[in-house]
């Protein structure tokens, strides 16, 4: 029976997607077996192209040929494409990695009263993304009778920290605390949340330390609190209070001449810290930051109580050859905070209120000092930082005092009317 075209693509439609949608292809990794469902992806055949080839076939032959074609009556095997959706294909391969792929652990450190102890890490597993995708691409086909199993073999993925090198952390090389006042807002509950953090990070040779990207933003659903801090030059109620945190953090890495990559000071002196010697943060704009320029890991340790935030640093004591480093700061100007005065009209004249205490503004450098079998060889500049004023403000009455008045005298009877002593 000769169909039409419009007919033999009705028909290709009809016997074609019921047994495609019925194929499978498995997918082999170790002792598991995942099966892809072409009914997951979608496939649809070009019906069109199809039917186009089959009445297209032998029209470029000769009239012999033809005639042969029409006699011999064969089966002509024509290629039966497809097309699928991506997104699908692309979620069947995350759950291939999902269920073969083995993370890597890696090596973790304890130290606890100076004793250090290193559990080593756990080698992971992983297939080859690439070659599982165009596997699975190059073997999608129309052909319904097709069976395919695809056989990956897992390639072993490396822990990003091993026990060989956590072992060369031998002690500790530096430390540095501050102390603090309970003010009685959130500050000294956000000061521990970001020292938890903190406290226990790793950094390995050649990396970067990043204080935001490690404690990101301090909102309220972290646990953070409102308290007093620098919003531009102005004290003012935020999640925040964190910067005694980055300062007492950068005094310890430079004490184990851990050089910063990026650090700003505050733009009003603070009082845990002498000036030029300070770290501000403000996540997204200003961090701290500093590069491990050793060979050997540092681990980092972070506590706050009793009044004191401290950090000590642990790396390889030997290594650091007896040196010890040091940051000191010098004052070169000092700017006295004026007084200025606001008129207040519901204070009575010559009265006072101070509003606000002036800071007095600075302008100081660092330099880290190299100290070999405690002797000084070496100084070398940091930075020059400049820290603003600001003003004492008193407010002053204007308003003036009120005279009291005197009652009015008691009229007095006219003498012929006073009347005798009864």
């Amino acid at each position: 029976m000769v169909l039409s075209k419009e007919e033999a693509i009705k028909s290709l439609n009809e016997k074609l997607s019921g047994l495609i949608m019925d194929k499978k292809l498995n997918v082999l990794v170790g002792d598991k077996k995942l099966e892809l469902s072409y009914s997951q992806i979608k496939p649809k055949y070009d019906t069109e192209v199809i039917a186009e080839e089959a009445f297209n076939y032998g029209k470029d032959s000769g009239m012999f040929a033809k005639n042969s074609l029409i006699k011999n009556d064969d089966n002509i095997n024509m290629e039966a494409k497809i097309t699928y959706d991506e997104e699908s294909l692309k979620a069947f391969e995350e759950k291939v990695k999902t269920e073969v792929n083995v993370a890597p652990k890696d090596a973790t450190i304890e130290i606890n009263s100076g004793n250090i102890v290193v559990t080593p890490e756990v080698i992971g597993k992983k297939i080859d993304e690439e070659e599982l995708h165009n596997k699975l691409i190059e073997s999608i086909n129309g052909d319904p009778t097709s069976i395919v199993e695809l056989t990956f073999e897992l390639k072993e993925e490396q822990a990003k920290v091993k026990a060989e090198d956590l072992n060369k952390i031998t002690g500790k090389i530096s430390g540095y605390s501050s102390s603090y006042k309970d003010t009685g807002d959130g500050r000294v509950k956000n000061m521990q949340i970001a020292t938890q953090i903190v406290n226990g990070t790793i950094v390995m040779p050649g990396e970067e330390f990043s204080y935001n990207e490690l404690i990101g933003d301090t909102t309220p659903d972290k646990g953070y609190e409102k308290a007093n801090t620098y919003v531009g030059n102005e004290i003012v109620p935020d999640y925040g209070g964190i910067c005694q945190i980055s300062t007492t953090l950068y005094r310890a890495a430079m004490r184990a001449n851990l050089r910063s990559t990026e650090r700003m000071n505050h733009s009003l002196t603070v009082s845990y810290s002498e000036p030029g010697l300070d770290a501000t943060v403000a996540n997204g704009v200003i961090d701290y930051k500093f590069k491990n320029s050793y060979d050997f890991p540092v681990y980092i340790q972070g506590y706050v109580g009793g009044g004191t935030a401290s950090f000590n640093i642990y790396g390889n004591v030997e290594a650091m050859g007896g040196k010890t480093y040091e940051l000191v700061n010098e004052v070169h100007e000092k700017y006295n905070p004026e007084v200025k005065y606001e008129d207040d009209p519901t204070m009575e004249a010559g009265t006072e209120k101070v509003v606000s205490y002036g800071m007095p503004g600075y302008k100081a450098s660092s330099y880290q000092i190299t100290y070999e079998n405690g002797v000084e060889v070496d100084r070398e500049f940091i930075a020059t930082d400049v820290y603003l004023t600001t003003d004492t403000v008193i407010k002053r009455g204007t308003k003036k005092k009120e005279t009291p008045q005197k009652p009015a005298d008691k009229p007095q009877a006219p003498a012929g009317d006073q009347k005798p002593n009864q």
